[in-house]
């Protein structure tokens, strides 16, 4: 009797030791599936978010670093996030992914005293972060007739009767003029939006209210400046996307046939966040082959630009009068008074950190962003 309890002892020991090893073998496997899915198993989009996080830590304590000044941004990488402890090296995140290797930043903006931070990954074939720029530059084919996107004066500028340049920004439908530094974006309302004064003030000249073709100066700058400090045309999120930027205010008269920007590059208005269209891009987003100046009706054939089913400024005066300003009438270009009244088209550029976030840029399907 004695050696059967003793071997019923025995076996309810065998069974708690092997019960004990079962929960410890389950242990570590929830473990090592937690580390797989934390670690080594992350996706790229995951991978993004540890780069966020990472540089958000990093810049917690590291607040000196961070740009001071409206406009002003700066990059942290993948490489000083990992040796500052804020995340582990990129390689343990994609041990995983046979033959993949990683680079990693952070690009951090100061627009409107707010701080947006956009992770950009770079995993070369496999995987890369698209910005609005780098999607359009890599699925847009560069053209040399017909409509499209052309390489002109050292930038990316869409040219013809209706390129799929469309964008749907702060709720709002734009059209991409051109690429600009290689990846900021040039945008003009395409929405009906208001009408206003180019400028009414006193004109020697002529004696009159008529106006001041300085744009510096003028009023419809007054206009433009508080459109965008009421948030009526971008949002207070949306404003992190903006990018100041110089306008080119130089006149030119209706003969000059100079249309690489140098005429109205001659005068800037520097760093600003919003302006109107220069003359030269108007006529630059024309295919015909006439299109030469201010003074050819050709330059409202082929033109995206012409779409606009009203009158509206341009920023570009009339260098032989000095209160004479160019507006688009029914496509073609005028010169009239800067004290009429017409639609403002605002014109904005979108920074190097504004993401892709889906569309295919036409009308029905304008790109989006984030």
């Amino acid at each position: 009797m004695k050696s059967l309890v003793n071997d019923i002892g025995k076996k309810k020991l065998i069974v708690i030791a092997g019960a004990f090893v079962g929960f410890i073998v389950l242990i570590i496997v929830i473990l090592l599936i937690i580390h797989a899915v934390s670690g080594k198993s992350m996706s790229y989009k995951q991978i993004e978010n540890k780069l966020l996080n990472a540089a958000k830590s990093y810049y917690e304590k590291n607040k000196d670093l961070l740009p001071q000044k409206d406009g002003e941004e700066t990059t942290v990488d993948d490489v000083t996030l990992s040796a500052a402890d804020a995340m582990k090296p990129l390689s343990e995140y994609t041990s995983d992914k046979e033959g993949v290797t990683c680079s990693g930043k952070v690009i951090v903006s100061y627009t409107n005293e707010k701080y947006r931070y956009t992770p950009l990954l770079d995993c070369g074939d496999s995987y890369k972060t698209e910005t609005l720029t780098s999607h359009i530059i890599s699925k847009e084919p560069k053209v040399f007739e017909g409509e499209g996107l052309y390489e002109l004066n050292g930038e990316l500028v869409y040219r013809g009767e209706n390129p799929n340049n469309f964008v749907k920004f702060s709720g709002k439908l734009y059209r991409i003029v051109k690429i600009v530094d290689k990846n900021k974006a040039v945008l003009i309302l395409e929405d009906r939006f208001i009408r206003g004064e180019w400028d009414d003030r006193y004109n020697v000249d002529r004696n009159s209210h008529e106006g001041i073709s300085d744009y510096s100066i003028s009023r419809i700058k007054t206009t433009l400046k508080g459109v965008l400090d009421d948030n009526s045309l971008v949002g207070e999120k949306e404003r992190a996307l903006l990018a100041k930027h110089d306008l080119y205010i130089g006149n030119r008269s209706e003969s000059d046939n100079y249309n690489d920007g140098s005429i109205e590059k001659s005068s800037l208005d520097k760093d600003q966040y919003i302006g109107l269209l220069p003359l030269y891009d108007y006529l630059n987003a024309s295919i015909d082959n006439l299109c030469q100046s201010a003074e050819t009706k050709n330059c409202s054939n082929y033109n995206y630009l012409n779409s606009y089913n009203h009158d509206w400024w341009l920023l570009t005066g009339n260098s032989a009068y000095s209160y004479k300003i160019y507006r688009i009438t029914a496509g073609e270009v005028k010169s009239t008074r800067a004290s009429s009244n017409y639609y403002i088209r605002p014109v904005i550029m979108l920074n190097d950190s504004t993401l892709f976030a889906g569309g295919t840029g036409t009308s029905e399907d304008p790109y989006l962003v984030k």
